[in-house]
């Protein structure tokens, strides 16, 4: 591969002996570096028991190891002049540090210290089930998650996506120090694993370093991926919440393919006809006239068929039904009826700027290779703007038919007390 096609941004990719899948992009913009690193494990590879573990496993790693107790992990970032991070999602865990690039070294060896060494101390185990039930409860206190939470629980009757990633109460109960280690024994493994790093240095240097402190680790065993297929929808589904507050909320789900179905790009161009900015059709049918506060239509990309989500916050004094046939009125045109040639070229226009908008920074453009990479490949990326601007209005029509009908559906309001009938 030649050096000065790695220089403009090409990406380079390795793989390490122990599995350990590398990504190295040389961006030379300014003197900074990210480095990610991607574990294949998310709420997807829970069971009912140990649900929203994946999530209190990424909390762990960050109460230190032999090497690096947990007071030094935060001070060695900072006074390196970096800022680092984790977070985990339902088909991957990720953990992220940005740094000066000649510091870059740092982020490699704190990364393959910790996906060996962590120690999971009982004690902070008991401290972090405290914090997490806590997080918990927290978001129980907002309409928003409880609808979102039984409105996926209902629209998923045999896949893990049915949880949220930060699990059920009475798991986070009784998880257990030995059910958490386990856990990351198993699946913080270099072939489980993608390093992505990108900024201003020397690919050879950095693959280098990246085996030094890589390479040694021993593979795991075959990571099992969830045999559980999602059966078909054959009917609409509906549930309602009540609990404390002023405000009424709907939301509709749709089962949608998974992101490898070429249908992810005519969804994209649908989510934009629909609910991007105050031109789309949601808006001013829906937000413009009063029947809510906010409305939007999104479509999550997964690993496994997911789902499609339409929401809105209910204006006070209006119906939620009301809020419902308006967000359906607006799926069943453009069922009906093609979308013009303005709105297919604005949404492409529109979907295309997002994408190159997200390479503002070598954090962006390291998130989003180890993102693809995790559920699909990177090289979604290089295909994307060819197949958005391929999209027609016929696409366009097509999948809303397919996806967007009755029966595929999930319904469900959050109703207020003071709307309680």
């Amino acid at each position: 591969m030649a050096k000065n096609n790695l220089a403009n941004g090409e990406v380079a990719e390795f793989t390490i002996s122990n599995g350990l899948k590398v990504l190295i992009k040389e961006v030379h913009a300014a003197p900074v570096a990210a480095c990610y690193i991607w574990y294949k494990v998310g709420a997807r590879n829970e069971r009912p028991g140990i649900t929203g573990i994946s999530h209190w496993v990424e909390h762990m790693l960050f109460k230190g190891t032999p090497n690096f107790p947990k007071e030094e992990l935060k001070r060695q970032i900072e006074r390196n002049g970096g800022r680092w991070n984790g977070f985990t999602n339902t088909d991957y865990t990720a953990y992220f540090e940005i740094l000066p690039a000649d510091k870059i070294e740092l982020a490699l060896r704190l990364e393959s210290d910790r996906m060996q060494n962590s120690i999971f101390d009982e004690s902070e185990v008991e401290s972090e089930r405290t914090v997490i039930l806590s997080e918990r409860e927290g978001a129980e206190n907002h309409p928003q998650f409880l609808l979102r939470e039984e409105v996926q629980a209902a629209a998923y009757k045999a896949h893990p996506y049915q949880w949220g990633v930060i699990g059920w109460k009475s798991d986070l109960q009784s998880i257990t120090r030995d059910d958490l280690y386990h856990y990351y024994q198993t699946y913080y493994v270099p072939n489980n694993a993608i390093l992505v790093v990108v900024g201003d240095f020397d690919t050879e240097r950095i693959l280098a370093k990246a085996r030094d402190y890589f390479q040694e680790i021993p593979a795991g065993d075959d990571i099992s991926e969830p045999r559980t297929v999602e059966p078909e929808q054959h009917g609409e589904r509906r549930v309602v919440v009540r609990k404390e507050g002023n405000i009424a909320y709907v939301d509709i789900a749709y089962h949608i393919s998974a992101i490898s179905d070429w249908d992810v790009y005519p969804l994209d161009v649908l989510r934009m006809v629909l609910s991007y900015g105050k031109t789309s059709r949601i808006y001013k049918e829906v937000v413009d006239k009063e029947l809510a506060t906010s409305a939007a239509f999104y479509t999550s990309r997964n690993r496994d068929p997911s789902l499609a989500w339409m929401y809105a916050q209910v204006r006070d004094g209006i119906k939620p039904e009301d809020v419902e046939q308006a967000l359906l009125n607006e799926i069943a045109k453009i069922q009906a009826e093609l979308i013009s040639d303005v709105e297919l070229n604005r949404a492409i226009n529109q979907a295309e700027a997002g994408f190159v908008y997200q390479q503002d920074s070598v954090s962006n453009q390291a998130h989003r290779l180890g993102y693809y990479e995790s559920i699909i490949s990177h090289k979604f990326l290089d295909s994307y703007i060819q197949n958005i601007r391929s999209v027609s209005k016929e696409d366009v029509q097509r999948v809303a038919q397919k996806y967007l009908h009755a029966d595929n559906r999930t319904v469900g309001y959050f109703i207020p007390n003071k709307l309680k009938r």
